[in-house]
């Protein structure tokens, strides 16, 4: 199990390894539900008060609070400052994005696929939290493991989607890779999120096979993945 944030000791913010089993959910089905309640007993978060977002690959952000519904359809990022609720997204090769405002204990998780990242997921993550009370100076983010540009090939077909950052593609051996990791960074520098409060997981889940579920690695049937979580206890 991987451990965010250790300096914030209120805060419990932790992605599951592929040795814990798959988490994705699928709605209306049943399947990895035994696999999550043991990882949520496992980290002391109760299931009835973990929500979770859909994953639609989008840019959609949502507020949580004490009467959400434990799946929150259509997004990618879930925020909250309620206490004793814990925000989920699953991942296998995008990349967790965690969010903490120390001060006004608001806590954040974005699911960052390369279509949300482009559309703004992460800007709308932040502009939540500063909607709900928080500020910028005091924000904390981590990445966690997802698929680095090594490994991140695109086609000629989408390469539109990432005119803004050129400086993040790669044309390589006939190959078009790029970085989404450096496009994050260089979003959270527009929005002037400090350098030293970001943590950076630099692993990739493509290349570690015997740690992480990977997608594009493993071309699942049904989509096999980590859970990432976060919460103010």
């Amino acid at each position: 199990m991987l451990d965010f944030f250790p300096k914030l000791k209120n805060v419990t913010a932790v992605m599951s390894e592929r040795s814990d089993g798959s988490m994705k959910l699928f709605v209306g089905s049943d399947l990895n539900l035994e696999n999550r309640k043991s990882f949520f007993e496992k980290i002391g978060a109760d299931q009835k008060k973990v929500i979770a977002a859909e994953i639609v690959h989008g840019s959609k952000v949502e507020l949580v609070d004490q009467k959400s519904e434990v799946m929150i359809l259509g997004a990618d990022g879930l925020v909250t400052k309620k206490k004793n609720v814990f925000l989920s997204v699953t991942i296998a090769d995008c990349i967790p994005v965690y969010f903490c405002e120390s001060k006004a204990q608001i806590v954040a998780l974005v699911h960052a696929g390369w279509r949300g990242i482009v559309d703004g997921v992460i800007e709308n993550a932040v502009a939540k939290i500063l909607e709900i009370g928080g500020s910028v100076e005091n924000l904390h983010l981590a990445l966690g493991p997802g698929i680095n540009q090594c490994h991140f090939e695109i086609g000629s077909d989408i390469l539109a989607e990432f005119e803004k950052y050129p400086q993040f593609v790669v044309k390589k051996d006939g190959k078009i890779l790029v970085d989404l990791k450096g496009i994050i960074r260089s979003q959270l520098a527009k929005l002037r999120i400090k350098t030293e409060n970001i943590e950076d997981n630099q692993e990739c889940t493509f290349e570690n096979e015997q740690k992480y579920f990977s997608f594009r690695r493993d071309k699942p049937e049904k989509v096999e993945a980590m859970v990432a979580v976060i919460g103010i206890m």
